[in-house]
């Protein structure tokens, strides 16, 4: 069906999850039940989260709503946690709310608004969490991969705080080599998590870097080495 930024399919799999495909990528993955991730990426991010020294009352900010797989299974994990998304689109939250139970506000406020505009409008230290997962295709749009992007993420996260960017990467590519550079020139050592083809660039897929002082690097490495699928934790990535 036809959305504010091109077109929108689901497909159900007989695992009893649903496909959400937008301009013809696999854009996420949601269920009936609320906690479980299907998407190798998003149980990274959910890793980082586990390993992260969070508040007890987190504030969330996450930039690429599409269907809120992710804010919603956060909701559901933490209960005290509140998350505000916010997409380009404004179509596709929306339906989003209409084929599953997503949590309403204020657990879950989702608004239709541009991702750099969602970090410039906002006051100094005022997100507790941080997750970039936002693409125009399968590249994450230029202006939010941009050193102003990774500047304004800086100034808007509290001290201990953590941030997420989801980035897409393929073998010769320059883009996430710019991105990566630009997070580390703002928050230096990054941590990366992703499959080991992939962060040593030799396929194409998806890396998730982190970054806080709270962060437990260890804790992360034992999540990767009992994933379900090969999962390697580098702090100098890429090489």
């Amino acid at each position: 069906m036809p959305i504010s930024s091109g077109m929108v399919r689901l497909e159900d799999e007989p695992d009893g999850s649903t496909i959400v495909w937008v301009g013809g990528v696999p854009s996420s993955s949601m269920r009936i039940e609320p906690d479980f991730l299907d998407f190798e990426y998003m149980r990274h991010e959910a890793a980082a989260v586990d390993a992260w020294a969070r508040p007890e009352r987190l504030l969330a900010l996450h930039v690429g709503a599409g269907v809120c797989t992710l804010p919603r299974y956060l909701a559901h994990r933490y209960g005290d946690s509140r998350h505000i998304a916010v997409d380009i689109d404004a179509d596709l939250p929306r339906l989003a709310r209409e084929w599953w139970d997503l949590p309403r506000a204020p657990r879950l406020r989702i608004r239709e608004q541009d991702g750099l505009e969602a970090l410039t409008t906002r006051h100094d230290d005022s997100i507790d969490l941080l997750v970039r997962d936002a693409f125009a295709g399968d590249e994450t749009p230029p202006p939010l991969c941009s050193d102003q992007w990774w500047t304004e993420a800086r100034r808007v996260l509290r001290p201990g705080g953590l941030i997420l960017a989801n980035v897409g990467t393929r073998p010769g590519g320059s883009a996430h080599r710019t991105d990566a550079r630009a997070a580390s020139d703002v928050f230096g050592a990054m941590v990366a998590i992703g499959e080991p083809a992939v962060l040593k660039g030799r396929r194409r897929g998806n890396v998730i870097l982190a970054h806080s002082s709270g962060l437990n690097v260890d804790q992360l490495r034992r999540y990767a080495a009992s994933a379900p699928l090969p999962t390697g934790v580098s702090t100098r990535w890429p090489a």
